[in-house]
């Protein structure tokens, strides 16, 4: 007798689970339908080169040199590693720092600008920065701001993206220039623009181009991307091929003040990175003359002018079971792509 409730409850179990699967298999998904735009066609192929299994996973590419990419790691603040451009050396570095340094561990980033090296977080705020060749680190510029992103464009001067509160309480995402002389902070307001809360919609990324001296931010939730100099003047704003104008997020207020998306968003864009005068995107969205495929075996960048912002041709970056990719860098004719635990090269053949 207890044989027939048990079998009743797991086949309602059974049902609810295929009832899941059902519904998201017919869900309206981004990629699973028309998206309104269209990439310019035979587009590049890269050839992969060589891989690298990674021991740990959650890195990020903190910078690199002629010889060396370094990897930084989210969950280990102090570690670095550096990779050859073969894949073929590896070596475990550790930044040293005071014990009696006190920062947000988890939130920390490390940037190599050789000969340079920075580690900076900013919800202390706290910044250090040491060289590579012996990696003790000290802290510097005592008069920051808190900042939620932070890129070196110099030894004395940094780009932050930092919330500015109005008069009447409302935050917004804005960028702003650190300095270690008078002015310390400089705001540039009117950069990144509001759509719906400020902090979300105006979400994404920044790449910096030592050779041209220009700054782009890249939306992670619209097809725009803001083109910069290093006085946070904007040289032009341009688009990327998908049609999302505005973002595709709800965000929900909390009443312990906080906020986060009451509805899955819209991902239109994922990375930027700024090389030989051009501007590479990895996008998250088909085109309507791909096919699910493409999206399933590649990841997709697009590629514009530095110039002026105008798309040249579409790179796609086979995908070799490991994931998709989380972070790049083009040097030359080379693309190192990094996955969960993978680094691999690429030659750029066009």
């Amino acid at each position: 007798m207890m044989q027939k409730p048990f079998q009743f409850a797991m086949l309602c179990v059974v049902g609810c689970l295929a009832l899941v699967l059902i519904l998201y298999a017919f869900a309206d998904k981004p990629n699973d339908h028309k998206n309104g735009f269209t990439r310019r066609v035979p587009a590049v192929t890269a050839m992969f080169q060589h891989s690298l299994t990674l021991k740990y996973p959650a890195y990020y590419i903190a910078g690199y040199t002629n010889q060396h990419i370094y990897l930084g790691n989210y969950s280990a603040s102090l570690h670095l590693l550096a990779v050859n451009q073969n894949l073929q050396d590896t070596q475990e570095l550790t930044l040293k720092i005071s014990p009696e340094e006190r920062y947000a561990w988890k939130l920390t980033r490390v940037m190599v600008d050789s000969p340079a090296v920075y580690m900076a977080e900013g919800n202390t705020p706290a910044l250090y920065r040491g060289k590579l060749d012996d990696l003790m680190m000290d802290r510097f510029l005592s008069q920051s701001c808190f900042f939620n992103m932070l890129q070196n464009i110099s030894t004395t001067s940094f780009i932050s993206r930092s919330i500015h509160i109005d008069s009447l309480g409302n935050s917004q995402n804005i960028l702003a220039k650190v300095k270690t002389d008078s002015p310390y902070v400089k705001l540039g307001k009117s950069i990144l623009t509001k759509q719906v809360d400020g902090i979300f919609c105006t979400d994404g990324t920044l790449d910096y181009d030592k050779q041209t001296g220009k700054l782009v931010y890249l939306y992670h939730y619209r097809n725009e991307f803001v083109t910069l100099d290093t006085n946070l003047q904007v040289i032009y704003t341009a688009h990327t091929l998908d049609t999302n104008a505005r973002a595709k997020i709800e965000v929900a207020h909390m009443s312990t003040g906080i906020s986060k998306f009451s509805a899955p968003p819209t991902y239109v864009n994922s990375r930027v990175r700024i090389a030989d005068n051009r501007i590479y995107v990895l996008s998250s969205l088909l085109a309507d003359n791909e096919d699910r495929k493409t999206r399933q075996h590649n990841e997709i960048i697009d590629v514009f002018s530095l110039d002026n912002g105008k798309y040249i041709y579409t790179l796609y970056i086979p995908l070799k079971g490991e994931g998709r990719i989380t972070d790049f860098i083009i040097k030359g004719d080379q693309l190192f792509a990094l996955h969960d635990q993978t680094l691999n090269t690429y030659s750029i053949l066009q």
